[in-house]
C-alpha cells in the first residue's frame, strides 16, 4: 500500500480510470491538451444536426477522457452547442449487440442522468415515469432469462413471478424517438438542450476476438435506422481497425458515418508531465502548503519512451515503482533509481508464476539481448534441441504474457519481451554491472597479495 499522505496528497494521482463528470478529479480542471481534436468535435456539432463518428486509437491513449470532456463542455459551457449526455458510457459487449438491448441501455442511461440532474422530472413527466417502468420490467425479464439489460432496481427474487411479454423493438424505437424530442423540448436542470450524445466504449475488447467481427458488423447493420435520427450524436470508440474493417466494410453502414474517423494519438511528453502535475495539485491535501512530487520529469520521459506514450501504462509504472519504496521519499526519484525499482517490481511478479530455473535462464537471455532472438539462436545459446525450446520454454513464457512474437521472416520467428516486462532489463543490467565491478575489485585486490 502506498501512503499518499507522505506526498501531501489526499489520494492516488496515478489512477488509470478515465476522467469523468462528477469524479474525484474535476474533469474541467484535470483535462490537458487535445485542442485540435476538440476543435474537430466542435466543428462537427456546429455544422451537423446529427453525427456518427468513430474515435480511434490504442488502448490507454485517452479516447474516453477526450469524449467525456467534450460531453462536459456540451453540457455546461455557454459557448458550446448545448447537447445532453449521460456520464456513464455504454460498454461495447456481446449483450448489447442487438437493437433491443442497445435501446434499453440508452433509455436507462438517459433516465439515470435525468434523475441525477433533475429528479423531480421523473415523477412529474408521464413519459419519463413510463420509461422508467419499462426499463425496470425489461430488466426483470432479462434477469429471469439469465441476461442483464438496462438499469434499475429490481429484486432478483421477483424473477419467479408471472412476467409480461417482451416489449417489441418497434415500441422501444418509438419511445426512444419520444425521449429525444423530450430532451430538446423540455428544460433539464434549467438548461435547454439541442440534442443527445450517445457514447459507446471499448470496441477494443470485442474486436480482440476475430470471431466477433461478423457480429459487430451485423449490429451496425441492425441499428442503421437509429443512426439516422436527427439531433442524436453517436461516438463509437475503439481500435484503428474499427473503421477500416467494420464501418468501411459495408457501404450501407459507411454512409451513416462521418467519412473521416478521429484518430487520437498520444499526448506529448510535456503534456503528460503537465497532466500529472495538474492531478497532484487538485489532490493536494488541504492542510499542507505544497505537495511533494514523487518523481522528476526525467522519470516520466523515460517511461513515455518505454511505453510509447501510453498514459495508462505510464501511470501503472509509476505506481509500481512507488510500491517498491520502503522509506519516506524526501525528494523526487530520479530516472536511474526509478527504473531500477520498476525492474525490481516486475522481477518480483515473475516469482508468482513458478517458472523453472531453465525457463528463467531463457528469459534472462531474451531480456539481456540487444536484439530480438529466434528459436534457433536460443537453441545454440542454451545447448538445447530447437524443438524443446518452443514447447518447454517459449510457449509457457508467451502464455504468461512475458514474451511475444515480435516479427516473422520466412520460417524464422523473432521473440522479445512484452511491453509490461521490458523493465526487467533494468534490474538484470544493474546486476550485471555490479557483478562486473565486483570482479574488477577482486582482480585489483589480487595484485596486492
Amino acid at each position: 500500500m502506498i501512503n499518499w499522505q507522505q506526498f501531501g496528497l489526499r489520494s492516488n494521482p496515478y489512477d488509470t480510470l478515465p476522467l469523468i463528470e462528477g469524479g474525484e478529479l474535476p474533469i474541467d480542471k484535470a483535462f490537458v491538451g487535445r485542442s485540435a481534436e476538440l476543435q474537430i468535435l466542435k466543428d462537427i456539432f456546429l455544422s451537423d444536426t446529427r453525427a456518427c463518428l468513430t474515435i480511434l486509437g490504442n488502448v490507454g491513449v485517452g479516447k474516453t477522457s477526450l469524449i467525456n470532456f467534450h460531453k462536459f463542455l456540451c453540457k455546461y459551457e455557454e459557448k458550446v452547442k448545448p447537447v445532453f449526455s449521460f456520464r456513464r458510457e455504454i460498454e461495447a459487449s456481446t449483450h448489447i449487440l442487438n437493437k433491443y438491448s442497445f435501446l434499453i441501455e440508452i433509455i436507462g442511461s438517459v433516465l439515470r442522468e435525468i434523475r441525477l440532474l433533475d429528479p423531480e422530472l421523473i415523477s412529474s413527466q408521464n413519459l419519463l415515469a413510463k420509461l422508467e417502468r419499462l426499463v425496470d420490467i425489461t430488466q426483470t425479464i432479462g434477469i429471469s432469462g439469465g441476461v442483464h439489460f438496462g438499469i434499475g432496481n429490481i429484486d432478483v427474487a421477483e424473477s419467479s413471478m408471472n412476467l409480461p411479454p417482451s416489449i417489441p423493438v418497434t415500441v422501444l424505437e418509438g419511445y426512444f424517438a419520444d425521449l429525444v424530442k423530450f430532451i430538446i423540448n423540455t428544460k433539464i436542470a434549467s438548461r435547454q438542450f439541442r440534442g443527445l450524445i450517445i457514447h459507446v466504449n471499448n470496441f477494443d475488447i470485442l474486436l480482440s476476438d476475430a470471431k466477433m467481427r461478423k457480429e459487430v458488423v451485423c449490429f451496425f447493420q441492425e441499428i442503421r435506422d437509429l443512426l439516422q435520427i436527427p439531433n442524436v450524436y453517436y461516438f463509437f470508440l475503439g481500435p484503428i481497425p474499427l473503421f477500416r474493417d467494420i464501418i468501411s466494410s459495408e457501404k450501407r453502414i459507411k454512409s451513416m458515418f462521418h467519412l473521416t474517423p478521429l484518430v487520437v494519438n498520444p499526448l506529448s511528453k510535456l503534456e503528460v508531465v503537465k497532466a500529472l502535475e495538474e492531478r497532484m495539485g487538485l489532490l493536494k491535501s488541504r492542510d499542507v502548503a505544497k505537495f511533494i512530487s514523487p518523481f522528476s520529469s526525467e522519470v516520466i520521459y523515460k517511461l513515455y519512451d518505454l511505453y510509447q506514450g501510453d498514459v495508462r501504462s505510464i501511470m501503472n509504472g509509476l505506481k509500481a515503482i512507488l510500491s517498491q519504496v520502503s522509506e519516506i521519499v524526501l525528494e523526487p526519484l530520479g530516472p536511474n533509481e526509478a527504473l531500477l525499482l520498476l525492474g525490481k517490481e516486475r522481477w518480483h511478479s515473475l516469482e508468482a508464476l513458478s517458472l523453472t530455473d531453465e525457463q528463467i535462464e531463457v528469459l534472462k537471455i531474451l531480456a539481456t539481448s540487444q536484439e530480438m532472438i529466434t528459436q534457433k539462436d536460443l537453441a545454440k545459446l542454451t545447448n538445447k534441441a530447437p524443438s524443446n525450446i518452443s514447447g518447454y520454454y517459449l510457449n509457457p513464457l508467451k502464455d504468461a504474457g512475458i514474451i511475444e512474437l515480435k516479427k516473422k521472416k520466412g520460417n524464422l520467428k523473432y521473440w522479445g519481451l512484452t511491453q509490461d516486462y521490458i523493465p526487467i532489463k533494468f534490474i538484470l543490467e544493474a546486476k550485471k554491472i555490479i557483478q562486473q565491478k565486483t570482479e574488477e575489485n577482486m582482480q585489483q585486490l589480487a595484485l596486492f597479495t
